[in-house]
């Protein structure tokens, strides 16, 4: 169900000819808001990535945020680099960012390269180089996964901004300095280095309204549709026994929502057994 179908189905169920554009936006845009904040679909979830820099505790929140998944830190570096195939050693223009261990990949890298030495600018693999190195090589290291807390539990144990460390803990600080809107996070502690992070997070996507389409629109209408409904009778003060009737099959397709996104997404059969009825 596109925008147009969704506006002509509204109107044709209130039999109300007299909603507006304004009228009819406001409601889907309301029953959006609900269902995005009553079920998480693996299928509204992103994943962006920023950079932490040194004595920076606080790490800006997307635009589009509503909760977290994980929150990653990990070492990264990419700079030029010659080699010879066949070597285990190449050239890189700059050392900064690199540490022994990390996974190297580029053109002329061998396949599952790992940093063994650093010696200046010189660093040793840990397998040969399949072809000649020459241009941007990338240096990534492992993930560690920082551990969601209090404000007041990173405030009270890393007391000492300055005391720097790769960070292990994150939280939800409150809105960042550029935009009230929007959120920040807090590190603990403070890092000491420029780390890369990466955010798996649950969005807004954009509305159905906007786009035209959406991926509710497209795979649970009902849900959207009888969402914009209840909101619809709320506005025109409809007869009673209608709107408790479509506040039931809102709430009705909204469970089958999150027996997809809280339930099914989350699992599969080889660990959690195919779904089964009793028989009778």
């Amino acid at each position: 169900m596109n925008y147009t179908e969704l506006k002509a189905a509204i109107i044709a169920y209130t039999e109300n000819q007299g909603l507006t554009v304004t009228d009819l936006a406001l409601f889907t845009k309301q029953a959006e808001q609900r269902i995005f904040n009553s079920v998480q679909v693996a299928n509204l979830r992103k994943n962006v990535t920023g950079v932490l820099t040194t004595a920076n505790k606080y790490l800006q929140c997307p635009t589009d945020y509503l909760s977290s998944y994980s929150l990653a830190v990990y070492t990264f570096a990419n700079p030029t680099a010659t080699g010879t195939s066949g070597q285990t050693t190449i050239v890189v223009a700059s050392a900064s960012g690199i540490v022994v261990g990390q996974q190297v990949s580029g053109t002329g890298i061998g396949t599952a390269a790992a940093v063994s030495s650093i010696s200046s600018t010189t660093i040793t693999l840990s397998v040969a180089n399949s072809a000649t190195v020459s241009g941007t090589v990338v240096f990534q290291g492992d993930y560690t996964f920082l551990i969601n807390k209090d404000v007041n539990f990173i405030r009270e144990v890393y007391a000492n901004p300055l005391s720097l460390a790769k960070p292990k803990y994150y939280a939800i600080f409150g809105p960042r300095s550029d935009n009230e809107a929007e959120l920040t996070f807090i590190l603990g502690p403070t890092p000491d280095a420029g780390y890369y992070a990466e955010l798996h997070y649950y969005y807004y996507p954009d509305s159905i309204v906007d786009a035209g389409t959406s991926w509710l629109g497209d795979n649970f209408d009902t849900v959207l549709l009888y969402g914009c409904l209840v909101e619809a009778y709320t506005y025109m003060k409809g007869e009673q026994d209608l709107t408790v009737l479509y506040d039931t099959k809102y709430k009705e397709a909204l469970m089958l929502l999150k027996n997809l996104g809280d339930g099914k997404q989350r699992g599969d059969a080889y660990r959690d057994g195919q779904v089964k009825l009793p028989v009778r």
